[in-house]
């Protein structure tokens, strides 16, 4: 097999190696067996030689052979952690439009109503959302304790989204944290998630809101602390 790599410059690859891979479907116990490539001559096909259990001296070379120059990304200045499958960003204090599912009359008079909201600090693992709140709107360090967000649709414990039929990106990257922000606060707050308080105001959470509705700043001391540091938010599943 002959490659051209995107520079011309022509490399000569031959079949050296073939991975064999045995599976028992009654006790879903696996071995592989590695066996080199046997070529006699240009009229002969090549066949496979004996096979020898896989090593993981044989998966390092393979894997040093396969990797490839890993691409240096600039991170934007609101992202705090990032790997490929951890996505952990912060936002300052914004307004955003309040929308709640049909019910109590309670309801009907924050739906749909502009409100300040507090700093937030962001979580995508493997696709899922966590949401945490901040009660300064300067960027955390690792040892900041995190406040529970005041949302309901959120568990307080560990900020988990219950995120139903939320739009959200198909994939979680640098390029789409804005797509996760607005999926949050387009989609409709329909109830509480989890045992714990969402915040301290003395109406609770419809009070909180409707004290809120078209106010320009979201008061910190309406905020609960949870028990976690921005860096048990980061490592914990």
């Amino acid at each position: 097999m002959r490659v051209v790599t995107q520079i011309g410059e022509q490399l000569q690859y031959h079949l050296s190696h073939a991975l064999l891979i045995y599976r028992d479907g009654n006790n879903h116990r696996d071995f592989a067996t590695v066996h080199d490539v046997v070529h006699q001559g240009h009229q002969t096909l090549p066949h496979l030689g004996p096979g020898r259990l896989l090593s993981t001296d044989f998966l390092r070379q393979l894997a040093a052979g396969l990797q490839q120059p890993a691409r240096a990304v600039v991170l934007p200045e609101n992202v705090l952690a990032y790997n490929s499958e951890l996505l952990v960003w912060w936002t300052r204090p914004k307004l955003h439009t309040m929308f709640f599912s049909e019910g109590a009359e309670d309801r009907a008079r924050v739906h749909g109503r502009v409100c300040p909201h507090p700093a937030l600090v962001w979580k995508v693992k493997s696709g899922a959302l966590q949401l945490r709140a901040l009660a300064e709107s300067v960027r955390p360090g690792e040892d900041t304790t995190l406040m529970v967000a005041p949302y309901w649709n959120t568990e307080p414990g560990a900020g988990r989204v219950c995120e139903g039929s939320m739009p959200r990106p198909r994939e979680t990257n640098l390029s789409n944290m804005a797509e996760w922000e607005n999926g949050f606060f387009v989609s409709r707050f329909t109830h509480p998630s989890g045992m714990g308080k969402l915040t301290c105001h003395s109406g609770g959470f419809i009070g909180l809101w409707t004290e809120l509705a078209g106010q320009p700043e979201f008061p910190a001391r309406y905020l609960v602390p949870s028990r976690q540091t921005l860096r048990t938010f980061v490592e914990d599943d």
